[in-house]
């Protein structure tokens, strides 16, 4: 339930607005300033209702102190003046709104949900940009290799035009993530930034995302839909994976890319755009170009400025920095005590082929983390097995394997059991969630295997 925190000196006002708002919000009322944030100290608020005039501190005052200490806290002034002044001087300091005295009970509650689901859509973007960052963090573009710097050092060249971009790379290699570094470092930062996977997007209906729809532009059209390039506005539309874009449709994104233009889908609207298009394929363009699948035209529109992104195989020596950056994020994130790699496993992860390059990099750091995070240090034991010395690896005929088979599954499955279980300190509601099971089965076959808990710490 929102938090309302209602600040009058006038019982009546404080009793009426209880009174609307106390069978829809948790309710605190206050007579003063100091009462008011001896509460913001104790409790946070979703939305807070001010009275102008209060004897001691008025309420501008207040709320001035209150947009410092407290700059997501909407606030509504309330006042039994009618005069401008006061007005004019709330929303300057911050107010998200001004009633006067006497209200109206349906206007102030309307106000109240507005505010407070302005408020929440605030959070929302926030959370985003926080998991945008924690995803995208421009101090994951690591890498000390010429052919890795020079890509960074024309990304950043790109970012300061507005000129297309395509991004060419191997899956993993960190397209989308150099992409958005491109937004950042551009002057439309501040705008939004739009990603259309190309390959996730079924034909029929990729029209409709990318230009949006009309109400009863087709069946089941109940309301009008904004595309992509609504919803980028002024920012950076991003086509990843753009090879997989049907003839169909890279037609109609030529003519946008060449007239700057488009209409929504049973729409007789021409809508304009200034959205800047960044694209990125895994593919040769010039060889789908030849075979007839992919436009000339629109891959030299979309080709204007060319980034090559390295394979992680063509850039070893990076893979220690990008391994270590991984385990500090994943060891921090999921609480583990891994702090560093044994050097046998840092040699092993730099002499591998890296073959789903960045992506299976990071996926095999948090894979070692979350199973072996109670160790300080990671060997190379406890890596995948593709990791492992091909020496130490036991050889097996088919008839040894055949006979070995059942006890080697059985091996596995309880080595995973104890190592998911410490992963949880024992938790095993969270370890059968770890392992994709439930917990009758994961007991089960800890009673199959004898394991018991606590567990032995290891060495």
């Amino acid at each position: 339930m929102k938090r309302l925190l209602i600040v009058d000196d006038d019982v009546g006002t404080r009793e009426s607005l209880r009174m609307i708002f106390s069978h829809e919000y948790s309710i605190t009322l206050t007579a003063s300033a100091k009462e008011a944030l001896g509460v913001l100290s104790a409790q946070s608020v979703d939305l807070i209702l001010l009275d102008v005039l209060m004897p001691e501190k008025d309420g501008v005052t207040l709320l001035k102190e209150l947009t410092a200490l407290y700059p997501e806290t909407p606030v509504i002034m309330i006042s039994a003046s009618t005069s401008a002044r006061p007005i004019v001087e709330s929303m300057k300091s911050g107010a998200v709104d001004f009633v006067t005295k006497p209200f109206d009970i349906k206007e102030l509650r309307h106000l109240v949900r507005r505010a407070l689901e302005h408020h929440t859509l605030r959070q929302r973007v926030k959370a985003m940009e926080s998991d945008v960052k924690r995803l995208y963090p421009e101090e994951g573009l690591i890498g000390e290799s010429p052919a890795f710097q020079s890509a960074l050092q024309n990304a950043r060249r790109a970012a300061q035009t507005d000129a297309t971009v395509l991004i060419h790379g191997e899956s993993g290699t960190g397209k989308e993530m150099i992409a958005r570094q491109i937004h950042t470092w551009s002057d439309r930062a501040t705008e939004p930034f739009v990603a259309v996977h190309c390959a996730s997007i079924p034909e029929p209906l990729m029209e409709s995302e990318l230009f949006g729809h009309e109400r009863g532009a087709f069946t089941n059209a109940n309301k009008q839909k904004l595309g992509r390039f609504d919803l980028a506005g002024s920012g950076t539309l991003f086509f990843d994976e753009v090879g997989e874009m049907s003839l169909n449709t890279q037609v109609k994104l030529l003519r946008v890319l060449q007239e700057r233009e488009y209409m929504r889908l049973g729409g007789n609207r021409v809508l304009h755009t200034n959205a800047r298009i960044l694209a990125a394929t895994n593919r040769n363009l010039l060889e789908q170009v030849r075979k007839g699948a992919f436009r000339e035209d629109l891959y030299y529109r979309l080709n204007v400025v060319p980034i090559e992104i390295p394979p992680l195989r063509q850039r070893l020596d990076d893979v220690g920095f990008l391994a270590t950056y991984f385990l500090d994020q994943f060891s921090k994130n999921l609480n583990a005590h891994t702090r560093e790699f044994e050097p046998d496993a840092l040699e092993a992860l730099q002499t591998y082929d890296w073959p789903g390059n960045i992506r299976e990099l990071r996926n095999v750091i948090e894979r070692s983390v979350v199973l072996h995070g109670h160790h300080m240090r990671l060997p190379r034991h406890l890596l995948p097995n593709e990791f492992q010395d091909p020496e130490h690896l036991q050889t097996l005929s088919p008839h040894t394997l055949k006979e070995n088979l059942s006890a080697s599954v059985e091996q596995v499955e309880r080595e995973l059991l104890v190592e998911a279980l410490r992963a949880c300190d024992g938790v095993q509601t969270r370890a059968a969630k770890m392992l994709g099971t439930t917990r009758r089965i994961l007991k089960y076959k800890m009673d199959k295997h004898n394991i018991t808990l606590p567990l032995e710490a290891e060495d």
